[in-house]
């Protein structure tokens, strides 16, 4: 593992995470405006892209490392800088773009605006109403809450009839894709992680 260090538009250096393994494939996590990289739904997906035999980058926010508010109109700068981290690297054949909440706007924009939509496969966690549009150019797939007020029912149904993209909606689920209990919590996350092994299987 190495480090990506970049200076952004917040005044702070970031540090994005690199894991070469010597792969075509790379996985790109774009964390979500307060849910980074090392929580459970991003860490175990990082994880798992290893498994598979991805080469992974796991990218921080400058707004993050400068602990400053996130403010809306912020977010190109955002996706801009995560362009800059992607461009650094070798190229790859193949990439795998993970993202979380906000993150999914972000990663939808970065794979619209480089010309490299054709070589990414999404998995989308929690997207966010501004992120159906990249979703809907987009393929991959896309887990969402029953009981997120940030994706509703009525936005699902803007994405029903897409052939190249898979939508899984967990019952009850929060916009962390957490239930009651942490017992339940604990089992909702191994249906998801049966999620992701599909979603691998199918991109690689």
């Amino acid at each position: 593992m190495s480090s990506i260090v970049m200076s952004s538009h917040w005044g702070r250096e970031v540090r994005h995470k690199y894991v070469a393994q010597g792969s075509k494939s790379l996985a790109v996590v774009f964390p979500g405006q307060n849910y980074s990289a090392e929580r459970p739904l991003l860490e175990y997906a990082g994880k798992l892209a290893r498994e598979y035999g991805c080469d992974l980058l796991l990218l921080e926010y400058g707004y993050q490392s400068a602990r400053a508010p996130f403010k809306r109109e912020e977010i190109d700068i955002v996706a801009e800088e995560c362009k800059v981290a992607l461009a650094s690297l070798p190229e790859y054949e193949q990439l795998l773009f993970i993202s979380k909440s906000m993150g999914t706007v972000i990663a939808g924009k970065v794979a619209s605006e480089t010309g490299i939509g054709e070589k990414v496969s999404h998995l989308f966690l929690t997207p966010v109403a501004e992120s159906i549009p990249y979703i809907k150019q987009s393929r991959g797939s896309i887990i969402y809450g029953g009981s997120d007020p940030l994706f509703t029912e009525q936005h699902s149904a803007e994405l029903s009839g897409l052939k190249q993209v898979r939508v899984y909606r967990i019952d009850d689920a929060n916009h962390s894709l957490e239930v009651g209990s942490v017992n339940e919590s604990l089992a909702v996350l191994l249906v998801i992680i049966n999620f992701y092994h599909e979603f691998f299987r199918d991109s690689l």
